[in-house]
């Protein structure tokens, strides 16, 4: 037994060795993999990949996915496009829109919000804030809702799934008082600054 002690001892060192080298054969093989499927974008996870097209904001909201996009909702040339941010997730939707608007320096943000039935459009103009709401289900169909882009107009986007939802962004803002935008028509009230 003596006799094939030295053997055995380097036949494990050997052993030893091969076992050590195989792995790390391994753990490159595997790295060269991952490497590779990143460069060709196979591992991308799905759903992430921007999306873009022409479609209406509604139609958008439609699709039952949570989105986060960039819109610009084409113009003439004269009156200048309007761009801006929207999101939707679950039937909700709100947008917030550099609108042209020569007659007041330039441009004025405008934004609104859908939840449920509901519309809310609001927008500052020199220094004053003015915001209406609308129910979309019972309204006068003859009332413009002036909402900064129409829901149904078709607009150009860039989205991608908005993963981290604020549902915050849906909640109308309570530093406006919004006047029913029917009730404003009928009383006579300034009504034409929104653009739409």
């Amino acid at each position: 037994m003596k006799r094939f002690g030295p053997y055995i001892v380097i036949l494990i060192i050997i052993a030893v060795a091969i076992f050590i080298w195989s792995q790390k054969n391994k753990q490159n093989t595997v790295i060269e993999e991952v490497e590779q499927v990143n460069v060709e974008g196979v591992g991308t996870p799905a759903g992430k990949e921007p999306m873009s097209g022409v479609e209406s904001l509604a139609d958008l909201a439609k699709q039952g996915k949570s989105l986060e996009c960039q819109v610009v909702f084409d113009r003439s040339e004269v009156e200048g496009n309007i761009e801006g941010t929207y999101f939707t997730d679950k039937g909700k939707l709100r947008g917030d829109f550099v609108v042209p608007a020569p007659e007041f320096g330039g441009k004025i943000i405008s934004s609104m919000i859908v939840d449920t039935d509901m519309l809310f459009v609001w927008t500052t103009i020199e220094g004053q804030t003015m915001g209406f709401k609308t129910d979309l289900t019972s309204r006068d169909t003859s009332v413009p809702t002036k909402e900064p882009v129409a829901l149904d107009e078709p607009v150009k986007y860039t989205c991608t799934e908005w993963d981290m939802v604020d549902g915050s962004v849906f909640i109308p803002p309570t530093d406006v008082t919004f006047t029913d935008t029917d009730v404003a028509v009928k009383a006579g009230m300034e009504y034409g600054t929104l653009s739409n």
